[in-house]
């Protein structure tokens, strides 16, 4: 049965009386609460703390990866080719020496060809490229060298043989470095830098691989840090929404609000409300973070060129890619949860009964693991990318993503935001003309027909 509102003067459904009010009662709530409290803290202390965690772990990495005992033996492959584009000089002196003893249909020392940056480039040697031939390039990066091993669009390489190539060559290519390096700090920097493993490329990949800003190991990184952001104060911030609009609908407290509060007023409040407590602690893990690497650099004197993000878990997001990077994430992350806040407050108001609540916190958990688990296969899969940074609520976590490494260019950046500002401002017109309505509904489930019902009345 639905309760009828008193006509009268037409409403301004917009109307954002009272909005103050409920802001900050829905503020001082959540600084009450202690399940966010407890979230809010262990986020501050992550993101405080992700980089030193970061290079410790890439420490430890980097020496277990020393251990490596690829040699030409492991490689079937019928030749291979070298192409070294750094200032670190190798000769044949480093590559196995000719009376190795391969095993059949693997590498021979003399079937290793190799090139200096002077010597040949990557277009040529690419071209080459036979079925059973391998390609493998090292290149300085940002964060210190990649190796990645190409092969032929048809070729037969075994994925197993190209890894043992990528390691084969990085073994070799850190002893070269070394035997040419003196104790300065700049030897000492460039030691620290550390060698990047690359992954298996085709020829196509490899030359988009050139047009990126990052890896796809870092891409990946970067993907898994922010998407886990994003589920947890999604979720933590709908389900709070939900519950504190299903309490004020079963308690008739809404009802009372409504005198004084407009529906809008009252739902962009609670909204509002939780997107800056969200905000303030993001805040805070910045100053962290920030404060940190001061601490690694002056106090520690830990050179932080020498932290490589690369395939880790980097909640360090904000700190790590410049002005330009902290502005589209954050932004980002207010438009994700202005736009799940309201699409919750609507689910909420469609609620009768607390059990309610578990269906409709159901629907914004699926489609925040929806963009969650897509996120993470599209950063895997190169050509879902730029088609993942443009469609909600995917797009939420990719766009930003897909931008600072280089898949995507500015048009489709802003093309992006432009989709889910748009989105945002159909959910805020579906609110203003349903919300009145869901709260005074006796709905039993919160469907979407019941919403456009809603809207309907």
């Amino acid at each position: 049965m639905t309760k009828q509102v008193k006509s009268g003067s037409r409403e301004n459904i917009y109307s954002l009386k009272g909005f103050g009010h409920v802001f900050r009662f829905t503020f001082l709530q959540t600084l009450k609460n202690k399940g966010f409290l407890v979230s809010a803290i262990m986020m501050i202390l992550m993101m405080t703390f992700m980089r030193p965690l970061m290079y410790y772990m890439g420490k430890g990495g980097a020496n277990a990866a020393q251990s490596l005992g690829d040699t030409l033996s492991n490689i079937e492959a019928e030749k291979m080719y070298i192409l070294n584009e750094t200032d670190i000089e190798m000769s044949r002196i480093d590559i196995a020496s000719e009376d190795a003893k391969p095993k059949e249909g693997t590498l021979n020392p003399d079937k290793v060809v190799l090139y200096g940056k002077s010597e040949a480039n990557a277009d040529e040697l690419l071209g080459k490229l036979g079925a059973k031939e391998i390609l493998v390039v090292i290149r300085p990066s940002a964060t210190g060298y990649d190796v990645n091993a190409v092969i032929a669009d048809t070729s037969d390489i075994q994925i197993k043989s190209m890894d043992h190539a990528v390691n084969y060559t990085r073994g070799i290519f850190e002893s070269a470095r070394k035997k040419q390096m003196k104790l300065d700090d700049q030897a000492l920097k460039s030691i620290n830098s550390g060698i990047t493993k690359g992954g298996v490329l085709t020829v196509a990949e490899y030359a988009d691989e050139k047009t990126h800003t990052m890896s796809k190991a870092e891409l990946s990184g970067i993907a898994f840090g922010f998407s886990m952001l994003i589920m947890l104060v999604a979720t933590l911030a709908g389900s709070f929404v939900i519950t504190s609009v299903n309490e004020e609908k079963q308690s008739k407290l809404a009802e009372s609000l409504l005198v004084s509060v407009r529906p809008m007023a009252l739902l962009m409040g609670k909204v509002v409300g939780m997107l800056s407590f969200v905000t303030a602690t993001v805040i805070l893990g910045v100053i962290g973070s920030i404060t940190m690497d001061a601490v690694m650099k002056n106090v520690m004197h830990i050179d932080m060129s020498s932290i490589n993000t690369q395939g880790q878990f980097n909640l360090a997001i904000f700190t790590s890619y410049g002005a330009v990077g902290f502005v589209l994430f954050f932004a980002e992350l207010i438009i994700t949860l202005l736009s799940f806040g309201v699409f919750a407050g609507v689910l909420g108001s469609a609620c009768s009964k607390t059990e309610d609540q578990q269906s409709a916190t159901g629907i914004l958990t699926m489609l925040v693991m929806v963009a969650y688990m897509v996120s993470i296969m599209g950063a895997a899969q190169e050509t879902l990318i730029p088609k993942a940074a443009l469609i909600p609520p995917v797009s939420y976590i990719m766009a930003p993503v897909a931008y600072v490494s280089g898949r995507i260019g500015v048009g489709e950046l802003l093309g992006s935001i432009a989709i889910q500002i748009a989105l945002l401002i159909g959910m805020v017109i579906l609110a203003a003309k349903t919300y009145r309505n869901l709260l005074l509904m006796d709905a039993s489930k919160p469907k979407l027909a019941t919403i456009f019902q809603a809207a309907k009345g």
